[in-house]
């Protein structure tokens, strides 16, 4: 009887040690893992999503800043744990013709030529994220999923933006569907120092110009209870249609507030 109360008192400290000392992560940065954000809590960056929790199995998400030019949303769904895996669902509705539109100009802004332009577009994007602790102060996530395109018209396959970042995810506006997996490793290396780094592939479906690989790094700084700032890497590979090299790599940089 004493030996079954040690065990059970030795695994119910244990558990807590392992939630406090994630906690501090999961509150700063749940953002691309299963976990929800916090019924009633928001958080925002420049380029990070809102993200706002109505509950603690369904969370809001959509870009504040390009929601005039690229309106969408999108929920994340709590779908349980099991075996300490943590599973949700994500899906999103999103239209970028306004956005395509808008940046096919000469000037400051323009990044298609004023020649083409772009009738209605719906992309619908649905995947699968699992996450699990996998130490005590670190947080493993995969993901997988497909995007495809409602189109008024089929765009023409000239007007692109053949840059990294932008073409895999634009892809499938113009033909097939984009099908994409990844997986990335989340901590903390102290209170306020944290860490991200994964690696993430698209696959078009069509016969050229249909893979795509990229590994981001990033460090966040957690300035206070509301403010972080990140900044990292993000190399690319792909096969454009139009430009050359095929490996490029590009700076990030983020500012993300919320409520306390």
């Amino acid at each position: 009887m004493i030996r079954k109360l040690i065990v059970c008192f030795t695994l119910v400290c244990c558990a807590n040690i392992l939630q406090a000392q994630d906690a501090p992560l999961l509150k700063k940065w749940s953002y691309n893992t299963a976990y929800q954000m916090p019924a009633g809590k928001w958080e925002s960056g420049i380029f990070q999503p809102f993200r706002y929790g109505i509950s603690d199995k369904l969370e809001v998400h959509t870009n504040v800043l390009m929601l005039p030019f690229f309106p969408g949303a999108g929920v994340k769904i709590a779908l349980g744990t099991k075996n300490n895996f943590v599973i949700a669902s994500e899906h999103s509705l999103s239209s970028p013709t306004p956005f395509l539109n808008f940046i096919s100009r000469k000037g400051i802004g323009g990044m298609i030529s004023p020649e083409y332009n772009f009738s209605f577009i719906l992309s619908v994007a649905n995947s699968i994220l699992v996450s699990r602790q996998i130490a005590p102060s670190a947080i493993l996530s995969a993901n997988a999923g497909f995007t495809f395109a409602l189109r008024g018209s089929k765009p023409d396959p000239q007007s692109t933006i053949d840059m990294p970042l932008f073409y895999p995810r634009m892809a499938h506006y113009y033909e097939g569907a984009s099908v994409k997996a990844g997986a990335a490793v989340k901590g903390s290396m102290c209170k306020k120092w944290f860490y991200e780094e994964g690696l993430q592939v698209f696959i078009i479906t069509r016969a050229e110009n249909n893979f795509f690989f990229e590994n981001n790094g990033t460090i966040m700084w957690a300035l206070g209870k509301s403010l972080r700032i990140k900044g990292g890497y993000i190399l690319a590979y792909g096969k454009y249609p139009y430009i050359t090299p095929k490996w490029q790599m590009w700076p990030t940089l983020d500012l993300v507030f919320g409520s306390r």
